[in-house]
């Protein structure tokens, strides 16, 4: 196995390596091909040119390895990626003004959870019995935490 082709397995597992973090993460393929050209590559140092050859294209790889993690970490590719709004919404926010026994209407099915109506304003709400169908009077009949259960009313 020649240099060269010991340096061109090395930045064919760079590549692949840089693949699998920044365009293809979470599918293991680039990344497994990746190492395994990295690993090749030490191997057939270790095993054509004798130790010293093999530990310095060892430690190369390790230093290169982390430079680019560094680099790619640093990079601003992942700002692109990552989520940057800030959810403020709570649910049932004004649940306060629901109390047990007020009357609504079923805006969305409730199986179990879903959508109500209650004196023109909307709510999440779970059915405590069974699946409730839109367009269906309903009842509160608990309210804990900013949970409201409702039961559909006897008709």
């Amino acid at each position: 196995m020649s240099y060269f082709l010991i340096v061109c397995l090395i930045l064919i597992g760079f590549i692949f390596v840089s693949l699998e973090l920044l365009v293809f993460p979470g599918t293991t393929l680039a990344g497994v091909a990746g190492l395994a050209s990295l690993g090749y590559a030490v191997y057939g140092a270790f095993a054509y040119h004798g130790t010293q050859a093999g530990y310095a294209v060892l430690v190369t790889v390790l230093v290169l390895s982390v430079i680019l993690l560094v680099v790619i970490f640093r990079s601003r590719t992942w700002r692109k990626l990552e989520l940057d709004a800030t959810v403020d919404g709570r649910v049932n926010e004004a649940s306060s003004k629901l109390q047990v026994g007020m009357k609504g209407v079923a805006i969305s099915r409730l199986a179990p959870m879903g959508t109500i109506e209650v004196e023109g304003e909307t709510y999440e709400a779970g059915s405590q019995t069974s699946f409730i169908d839109p367009k269906t009077p309903v009842t509160v009949v608990k309210i804990e935490g900013g949970k409201v259960w409702v039961k559909q009313e006897a008709e």
